[in-house]
């Protein structure tokens, strides 16, 4: 979330940047940064944009509870920024939401209304093991869908991209999909759950130490609360 419940971050970063142009929040969880990507893909089909900005940013420090050490330590806090423009690079996007809030959550408070029961704002709840099950079954599931999509096979694939919640789950869906594990860059270790800054983050790691050409092929994956998940196949240009 933001540094505030309104405006809207992207606003605030509208005004440091000293532009007019619109400017708004997206909430798909982990998954937000490929649904950025779809949105973005639209407005520029649709010829009313040329240049798209689009920032993750996340500090998950303060909406862990700190006395939890089995979820507190997983998260990360972080920011990743990108332009796209119109081009012929993404080859598949594909969105997807389960709509099931139980298991990934975060309850807002009720402040000091005298309408409801005072209720403090919570903490980041996480159900580790039902999260494992919908992360590895559906995005085993969307990968090969966008991969039977574009006719690639695992030889194609220069490089896969997924969100970086777990090493267990990237590594069961290596796994399911009998597929090189060299082929999974993974940044998880230094940075931990950065949620939906995680992917553009690895990506630019990965550009900025030459792991990725132009010309690679790259598919990226993504799930978080919601169930939330966004799955693209594109080009590197």
């Amino acid at each position: 979330g933001g540094d505030c419940v309104t405006p809207s971050q992207a606003s605030m970063i509208g005004e440091q940047l000293g532009v007019d142009c619109p400017a708004f929040d997206l909430n798909a969880a982990c998954a937000g940064f490929v649904y950025a990507l779809d949105l973005a893909a639209l407005y520029l089909n649709g010829g009313r944009y040329r240049h798209i900005l689009i920032v993750t940013c996340e500090q998950m420090s303060r909406h862990v509870d700190w006395t939890d050490r089995a979820t507190c330590v997983l998260f990360g806090d972080g920011a990743a920024a990108c332009v796209v423009t119109t081009g012929d690079s993404l080859r598949y996007l594909k969105l997807t939401g389960k709509g099931n809030h139980g298991i990934l959550h975060l309850a807002n408070g009720n402040g000091n209304t005298p309408f409801a029961d005072k209720k403090p704002a919570g903490t980041l709840h996480m159900n580790g093991q039902e999260v494992f099950k919908f992360a590895v079954g559906t995005v085993e599931k969307e990968l090969t869908a966008a991969m039977n999509a574009t006719s690639l096979k695992l030889d194609s694939v220069d490089h896969f991209l997924l969100h970086q919640a777990n090493s267990r789950i990237i590594d069961a869906i290596i796994s399911r999909l009998k597929a090189p594990a060299e082929k999974f860059a993974t940044n998880i270790a230094d940075t931990g759950n950065i949620s939906s800054v995680s992917i553009p983050l690895l990506l630019d790691q990965m550009l900025a130490d030459g792991r990725i050409q132009v010309g690679d092929t790259l598919v990226l994956s993504a799930f978080g609360a919601g169930m939330t998940t966004g799955t693209a196949v594109m080009t590197w240009a």
